[in-house]
């Protein structure tokens, strides 16, 4: 059976975009050193509504969604070279050391003692 399917486009589109609208971004989001960082945000924070979960089950979603969030930033540095490498893998280490300190936490409460 034949399957008739469109032709991909003929370029990826990366030639499209505007090199200065790329670096203008980046310049509003990842500030150089040495200068002083944003004013925090005056949203409020988020109220999430109260459910029965329990502290360990809270923990425990919290472990999965770092576990989760360290192998995105993993798969990210593996992409990259030079610089943004080691940027890519301090956040790594930032969220294992994050891990950590919930697994610890979850160890506690669930051997009391």
């Amino acid at each position: 059976m034949f399957k008739v399917t469109p032709n991909p486009p003929a370029s990826s589109g990366m030639e499209t975009i505007d090199p200065q609208a790329v670096d203008r971004a980046l310049a509003h989001y990842i500030q150089p050193e040495g200068h002083a960082p944003r004013p925090p945000s005056s949203i409020a924070p988020h109220k999430h509504p109260v459910t029965s979960q329990s502290r360990e089950d809270a923990l425990i979603n919290a472990s999965s969604i770092l576990d989760s969030a360290a192998a995105t930033a993993y798969e990210n540095a593996d992409n990259l070279t030079g610089a943004n490498r080691k940027v890519a893998m301090g956040i790594v280490h930032l969220i294992e050391l994050a891990q950590r300190q919930v697994d610890s936490v979850i160890e506690e409460i669930a051997v009391p003692g």
